[in-house]
């Protein structure tokens, strides 16, 4: 969709670090996370020559994590892009093949943030932001970083109403405490 696509070229832009893709049910925001995510370990394995970079994709449980990106990324990710599977070493994910960079699509729920804290994510995607405290925001902001890569990328995807709509806004919307972008 047309929107989508502007939502991902100003992702791509250097200077985006964080971007808030909101709207509707069935606006398409899982489906844009879920290629976002791609798109970006592609590019980054081109533009820095660093393979196999781990990028998360969020969701606030098991569940919704399942049913929004695992049954998705299974229908929609051809066979030749890569694989879905468990590691012992990294957990359930995406492994995309070496031809495209063999980054990670980590595929994480949020029902303790905490077990990340030691983390590190070259981009985090984050599907239905404001299910989640500002507190996980701010834990995951900490895990946004992977030596070598320069442009970490976050990118949360919302309907406009839920529990973090305040802060969301805040920081998403009226860039408060930091520079969103």
């Amino acid at each position: 969709q047309p929107k989508q696509q502007t939502a991902l070229d100003v992702l791509m832009q250097k200077d985006c670090k964080y971007l808030l893709y909101g709207g509707a049910m069935a606006g398409g925001k899982s489906y844009l996370l879920r290629w976002a995510a791609f798109t970006f370990s592609v590019y980054t394995a081109q533009e820095t020559g660093i393979r196999g970079i781990p990028i998360g994709i969020f969701s606030e449980d098991y569940p919704t994590l399942k049913d929004r990106q695992i049954s998705r990324i299974t229908r929609e990710f051809p066979d030749y892009l890569g694989t879905l599977k468990e590691t012992k070493e990294e957990g359930f994910g995406f492994f995309i093949n070496e031809k495209y960079g063999g980054g990670r699509i980590l595929l994480r729920n949020l029902d303790d943030p905490g077990k990340y804290m030691s983390s590190e994510f070259a981009a985090i995607f984050v599907d239905e932001l404001t299910r989640n405290s500002e507190q996980t925001f701010m834990d995951l902001r900490n895990r946004l970083r992977y030596p070598g890569v320069e442009a970490v990328k976050f990118m949360g995807a919302s309907n406009p109403v839920r529990i973090g709509q305040g802060w969301v806004r805040k920081y998403m919307i009226d860039k408060a405490a930091y520079d969103a972008r």
